[in-house]
């Protein structure tokens, strides 16, 4: 059910602010990924950066967003949001795995992904493989949800106030994917334009399907959630795979 207001189209004269406002938090993640990822490589400001800017990204929109937070498990349909969440991450997280066994494990790219995840791992103090089973938890778990509130609720409830329904989709997905080329560029090293493209549509694709999920589900955070946490652990999964399980 949708609180009255929520959803409407925003007054003129706000409009400019609210642009201000998505564009600086579709800007804020890109920009603190390039931080940690790249300028600040080998550096002891990495963490800290790392935390200050997630303090950052995601402080403001859970704060505003308090009544979504309280209302975000109660669907009124949970059955629904459950199964859709869970069948729609269980066939992307088998999707990514089989991707990753099919074009990258054992190959020149799984090497050179393999040791730039090693040199992070040693940045963030999470080079051990029981520090490293907390962390893909707490990212699986606790982070994706940060994320599902700060871009689904918040960059994609507010842009579909701001332009159509159809776009908002795709401008917030964009957004949730920036980031994640930075990363994935990062991991696979020196590579072609097209590859990164290629390597950087699922995470839009990903994106555009939980917004919808979102939407279809009485914009509540459950179903999208669920999903993003099955794809998380496919992912923490790749990752045990390249460093520790050899």
């Amino acid at each position: 059910m949708n609180r009255p207001g929520e959803h409407g189209p925003i007054e003129p004269r706000r409009r400019g602010l609210w642009w201000a406002i998505l564009v600086a938090a579709m800007t804020l993640p890109t920009v603190a990924s390039l931080a940690y990822f790249v300028w600040l490589e080998g550096t002891a400001w990495v963490a800290p950066v790392y935390l200050g800017a997630k303090a950052l990204q995601f402080a403001g929109p859970v704060a505003v967003l308090g009544a979504l937070l309280a209302a975000a498990f109660g669907p009124s349909r949970p059955g629904r949001s459950v199964a859709l969440g869970l069948g729609t991450g269980i066939a992307g997280a088998g999707f990514t795995w089989l991707a990753y066994a099919v074009l990258i494990r054992g190959g020149e790219m799984a090497a050179t992904a393999a040791e730039a995840i090693t040199v992070k791992l040693a940045d963030f103090h999470l080079d051990t493989l029981g520090r490293y089973v907390v962390a893909a938890l707490l990212i699986s778990f606790v982070h994706s949800w940060l994320e599902e509130v700060y871009w689904r609720a918040f960059v994609y409830g507010r842009l579909r106030r701001l332009i159509s329904s159809r776009w908002s989709h795709l401008v917030a997905a964009i957004g949730f994917a920036a980031h994640h080329v930075v990363v994935i560029g990062v991991y696979i090293g020196d590579t072609s334009v097209l590859v990164l493209t290629v390597m950087s549509l699922p995470v839009v694709l990903g994106g555009v399907l939980w917004s919808l999920i979102y939407r279809s589900t009485g914009n509540r955070l459950l179903a999208p959630w669920l999903s993003h946490v099955c794809l998380d652990l496919a992912i923490m999964a790749v990752g045990y795979d390249l460093i520790f399980a050899g």
